[in-house]
């Protein structure tokens, strides 16, 4: 580690924690809630505890609701064929799943009148590339309206060449509107970034968009008798939207929508209906299915399709008819998954040595090209960098049969809105950035390679600017001391906050704790297993550091005194529940 830790105690809303407590939340759960940003809603920080249902934004608060909803009721009444085309991440898929879902099930269109697009990554491109839409207008049989999901705010020239075809667009987006505005080509456009919209809540992801979408048309089309109010209701497919919430990695804390989906979600995936979600219990780690899961288990397998294929094999499992057809489609993402795994470990190895470099030059942002890198896994490896450096990161790398073309993926920390690092790039280099598109934790780019020192250049000014002389590095954000009973109590009680997501992080707490005991274990014994006597606590807990004996550099010894930084989990062993410590900092004192 070129850099310590920064452990930075989360400060504490004191109006809001006093109205928490004085509704009668315990005092450490209204005292986490406290230290998190606080939905825009008008619950406030009610709306952690008390979110519903009946919560959730109006979808005709989205600009060009109705005029979309009357298209689609239009193309649904005359059986028009109706394409889908969406991004190959998980947002991308779910949404998918949720248009085809959605169209099939609630409005009964057939299925033949019916046409999915996904770009391939490596070889199409992100979004509604040329090549996409050379596919899309090449097919012998056109559809006259298309949908898209998670992307087409940024695609103009290929929406203008779709509606000179007699293609309708109708584009639903969640990312940032591009300065020459929205597509004036689409038909409508519903993106709750646009300026012009009256939605409350910018932080929901793609999927939602399309979601809002499917129970606008609904709400429509029943109140006009042209579908019975029997029809399955949209909350149907939440568990769909709550897996692609998760894994775009949107809000959990400023947006009650996205967490009231998530809830929701859950609630539909743990009934074990849908047979992808059967096919995938028996991989899972535990019984029920948590939000973590979503982002850690559910959401990387689904995503190595679109990283390492065209995604629309996930697309057919999250929509298998039965166990029969889903089973081997969760076998095969999950062999993709491990495949990812193996190529992401030795990229990210790659990308480290690096990335050390530039921090040793003393850059307050990381533009890092590998030659023969992924671009399959650039997102998830340039996340895992900027935690390590704590710094905004891009990792590119040559475009697939284009080597003087090179592609890449940023990933950015709290203080830095990487998609408005790119636009102040696009406006001082407007030759620079062959196309960009994102939103503030993460983007994607594509520039020539004979730009990149320009690029590298650039980013590290923009963001340096952006800064406003704030330091970088590697931080932990810590909820203080724990002065409760360590019990499997106090761990349900913190596990009805969930879910746990962006800006609204699982609880880190800290303490000062004595080694009573080390075990080293994993298959080259780079773990460690500690007994740690914590002050206000009874017993001697059980504590896991991953990756301890690899980076123990601090020699620990039984006896020493150390500084933790901890989350809580349950460990099972031998039908015997208890607490563990998980530990995500350890520094002698």
């Amino acid at each position: 580690m070129l850099e310590a830790i920064r452990i930075h105690r989360r400060p504490v809303n004191e109006q809001v924690l006093n109205q928490l407590v004085e509704r009668g939340l315990a005092p450490l759960l209204a005292r986490i809630i406290a230290a998190r940003p606080l939905p825009e809603h008008e619950k406030g920080a009610l709306a952690i505890t008390e979110g519903r249902l009946a919560d959730l934004t109006s979808p005709f608060l989205l600009k060009d609701m109705d005029k979309a909803v009357a298209r689609l009721r239009h193309a649904l009444l005359h059986q028009e064929i109706i394409a889908i085309e969406t991004d190959h991440d998980c947002d991308g898929q779910t949404s998918h799943a949720v248009l085809m879902t959605c169209l099939k099930e609630i409005f009964g269109h057939p299925a033949d009148k019916l046409q999915s697009y996904i770009g391939h990554r490596m070889q199409e491109g992100y979004g509604l590339s040329e090549a996409l839409c050379a596919r899309i207008l090449n097919n012998t049989s056109k559809p006259t309206l298309l949908i898209t999901a998670d992307n087409g705010s940024a695609d103009e020239p290929r929406i203008a060449q779709l509606a000179a075809a007699g293609i309708d667009v109708i584009v639903t987006d969640h990312h940032a509107i591009p300065n020459e505005g929205i597509p004036q080509s689409a038909y409508a456009v519903l993106n709750p970034t646009r300026s012009d919209c009256s939605f409350p809540d910018p932080y929901i992801a793609g999927c939602m968009v399309a979601w809002l979408l499917m129970a606008a048309t609904r709400r429509t089309m029943i109140d006009a008798q042209e579908l019975a109010a029997t029809v399955p209701s949209a909350t149907e497919v939440l568990d769909f939207v709550a897996v692609g919430t998760v894994a775009d990695c949107v809000s959990l804390a400023r947006s009650i929508n996205n967490r009231v989906v998530v809830q929701y979600g859950l609630q539909r995936i743990n009934e074990f209906k849908r047979p992808c979600w059967q096919a995938l219990q028996p991989l899972l780690k535990n019984s029920k299915v948590q939000a973590g899961d979503l982002g850690f288990i559910i959401g990387p397998l689904l995503n190595s399709d679109g990283r390492l294929s065209d995604a629309l094999g996930s697309v057919n499992f999250l929509l298998s008819k039965d166990l029969v057809e889903a089973g081997p489609y969760a076998q095969l993402l999950w062999q993709q998954n491990e495949t990812r795994k193996r190529i992401q470990k030795e990229l990210i190895n790659d990308a480290l040595k690096i990335a050390e470099n530039q921090v040793l030059q003393g850059r307050v942002s990381l533009v890092i090209y590998l030659e023969a890198g992924h671009a399959g896994v650039h997102g998830i490896a340039a996340s895992r960098i900027k935690d390590n450096f704590g710094r905004p990161t891009v990792i590119l790398s040559p475009k697939v049969n284009e080597p003087n073309i090179i592609t890449g993926s940023c990933r950015s920390i709290d203080d830095i809105n990487v998609r408005d690092v790119l636009q102040t790039i696009h406006q001082l280099h407007p030759e620079l950035l062959v196309k960009f598109g994102g939103h503030k934790a993460a983007a994607g780019l594509t520039i020539q390679l004979e730009d990149l020192e320009l690029f590298s250049q650039a980013f590290e000014e923009a963001v340096s600017n952006m800064l406003k002389g704030k330091g970088v590095g590697p931080m932990l954000l810590s909820d203080g001391p724990l002065q409760e009973n360590i019990d499997l109590n106090l761990l349900t009680a913190l596990k009805s906050l969930a879910p746990f997501g962006r800006e609204f992080d699982e609880p880190l707490f800290e303490a000062r704790a004595y080694v009573r005991s080390i075990r080293r274990f994993g298959q080259n014994l780079n773990h460690l297993e500690l007994k740690l006597a914590l002050p206000y606590q009874t017993m001697v807990y059980p504590a896991i550091w991953f990756g301890g004996g690899e980076t123990n550099k601090c020699n620990l010894n039984e006896g020493d005194q150390v500084f933790v930084v901890y989350s809580l989990e349950t460990q099972s062993y031998q039908q015997k529940t208890q607490v563990n410590l998980n530990l995500k900092h350890v520094a002698l004192i």
